[in-house]
């Protein structure tokens, strides 16, 4: 019935036994989580523990508010109390260094396992959990939760649900397949509140947020041939705000929605010349390509990394990328 089933299965064979034999747990996701990160991250906590696991959800940075009224995302904590885990889970993250600056790489020694919707490869784990045709990390958790043989409950639902919603743009990006809607009729038949989850996400945002996203569209910058576009978030703006990095999330959507824009690019400033740079892109563009030139990662149409430099010399090196290997006409 799931098309893609098929290529999962085997590593998702290969996991089941770990996971069973393993009993504290760390699950960790990329930093500045999204909607796909917070979502299969809770899901993931509530399959973990529905199986007697001792689990600790981690990230380096605040959960966003958008995703703040899932069921267990209150769980997620910023430190670590120790580092002796039996495994390691890694979701949603397309290279280990989006994991942040300050995740404790050093620290662990626990098997790794990779859960992911990224085409980046990995070499250091024991499993790879990947499928690149998915639409969303939620999507292959919802399989592995069957195969772990955990009843779908409406808090795994609601995550994995939101986890799809949120990474297929609401069904409307071309990562949405007839597997994706198969499985969110599942989810929806455990009778979660679609209107609920997606007016959480869509229709909450923090007066705050809007400040910021009013100072964030000034920067608007737009190249010559009008196919790249670019905002920016500086520090200075998140203080007026009173805003928090994450607070910026889903801004780069405003630059890709423009008429003629093929890609758009994000800078959220995390030190003096440092920034993030987030990519969009809509259709055919792989910008994951471009993000891996500078030592990031990510999928076709959504990609990240760090670099240090300007707003302006940051700008003027993606373009000149685009032009020389990415818009080719």
């Amino acid at each position: 019935m799931f098309d893609r089933l098929v290529h999962l299965q085997p590593n998702i064979d290969r996991l089941v036994p770990l996971i069973r034999g393993a009993q504290r747990i760390l699950v960790t996701m990329h930093c500045r989580p999204d909607g796909d990160a917070a979502g299969s991250a809770v899901a993931m906590g509530h399959i973990l523990r529905a199986l007697g696991k001792d689990v600790t959800v981690f990230n380096v940075d605040e959960i966003p508010e958008t995703f703040a009224f899932l069921p267990g995302a209150e769980l997620i904590v910023r430190e670590l109390q120790d580092y002796d885990y039996d495994l390691l889970i890694v979701l949603d993250c397309a290279e280990p260094s989006l994991l942040g600056r300050k995740f404790p790489h050093d620290k662990l020694s626990c098997p790794r396992v990779f859960i992911d919707h990224h085409s980046v490869p990995y070499s250091d784990c024991v499993v790879n959990l990947h499928d690149s045709q998915a639409s969303a990390v939620g999507e292959i958790l919802f399989h592995l939760c069957r195969a772990l043989d955990v009843e779908l409950t409406k808090e795994i639902a609601a995550a994995l649900y939101t986890s799809i919603i949120t990474d297929t743009g609401s069904f409307r990006y071309t990562s949405t397949s007839a597997d994706s809607m198969r499985v969110c009729s599942y989810l929806i038949a455990t009778e979660i509140d679609v209107w609920d989850i997606a007016s959480h996400i869509y229709e909450n945002v923090p007066a705050e947020k809007m400040r910021l996203l009013g100072l964030v569209l000034q920067t608007l910058w737009i190249s010559r041939d009008g196919r790249l576009a670019c905002l920016h978030a500086n520090r200075q703006m998140l203080r007026k705000c009173h805003c928090s990095g994450a607070m910026t999330d889903g801004f780069i959507n405003y630059a890709r929605s423009i008429h003629g824009v093929e890609v758009s690019i994000f800078l959220t400033q995390l030190e003096e010349d440092l920034y993030r740079l987030s990519f969009r892109s809509r259709g055919h563009i792989d910008v994951s390509q471009i993000a891996s030139r500078f030592g990031g990662g990510g999928h076709k149409n959504a990609a990240a990394c760090t670099l240090r430099g300007s707003v302006e010399s940051i700008r003027s090196q993606v373009e000149e990328i685009c032009n020389r290997e990415i818009f080719i006409s």
